[in-house]
């Protein structure tokens, strides 16, 4: 996990990046966020539809409140504030959480820490997280997360794009087929995978309706090996 905070926080935006419109800025702390290693790049639309459909899901309408766990340099909060959203979030990389402070000045929390460690004074409608648990060291870990996450929202908690553990063969196999010296390249970087039983297990343990829904990136090379989880309180 260290050597994939390294590398975050090697990431810093462009000259310029920072400034012009909101789809430039917006795509920009994209990039910074990691969705420029493969390919040429998601669209926009791709990108607006999936926060629409995460908004959806985590039933936020303008004027309620949401944290990412996560957040890197925070694209998906930007586009959540300009809807009218109260947000805060935090990431491991500092450098991401200055450029996050920087495009989100009316940010409730904005805070570098790791994921297990994020505060839980503040409430918030919904808590989600992009993305991130893929990077965890370990299932316990992830679990712990969850229930910070749990403690801090009111109503709902989100995880997107999470490595589906039924597909990590095929994941790998197109990574290799994709990057011919992938093995060395991602060497000491390695991903953690789930299975749906995970989340049903915290689910039930907390007394939470649970969901699995699709929620397609599209344009994204990940999409076809992860999946979605959703957990509500009854």
């Amino acid at each position: 996990m260290n050597n994939w905070k390294t590398i975050w926080n090697r990431r810093k935006p462009v000259t310029g990046g920072l400034s012009g419109d909101q789809a430039h800025v917006f795509l920009e702390l994209k990039r910074l966020n990691g969705y420029d290693v493969m390919g040429e790049g998601i669209p926009l639309d791709s990108f607006l539809n999936f926060i629409a459909g995460l908004m959806e899901h985590l039933d936020l309408t303008a004027g309620k409140s949401v944290y990412e766990v996560g957040c890197g340099a925070g694209a998906n909060l930007y586009r959540m504030a300009h809807e009218g959203l109260t947000v805060g979030g935090s990431d491991y990389a500092e450098g991401l959480i200055e450029t996050a402070r920087a495009v989100l000045p009316e940010a409730r929390e904005l805070v570098a820490m790791e994921a297990a460690d994020i505060p839980t004074e503040e409430k918030y409608d919904a808590v989600f997280s992009c993305g991130v648990f893929s990077y965890f060291p370990d299932h316990a870990y992830a679990a712990r997360v969850l229930e910070h996450m749990l403690t801090k929202s009111t109503h709902v908690i989100g995880v997107t794009d999470i490595h589906d553990r039924t597909k990590r063969q095929e994941y790998l196999d197109f990574r290799r087929a994709s990057i011919p010296d992938y093995d060395a390249r991602y060497e000491g970087l390695s991903r953690l995978f789930f299975r749906r039983s995970f989340f049903e297990e915290f689910a039930a343990q907390h007394d939470l309706r649970v969901t699995f829904p699709a929620l397609e990136l599209a344009g994204y090379w990940n999409t076809p090996f992860s999946f979605n989880v959703f957990m509500y309180r009854q």
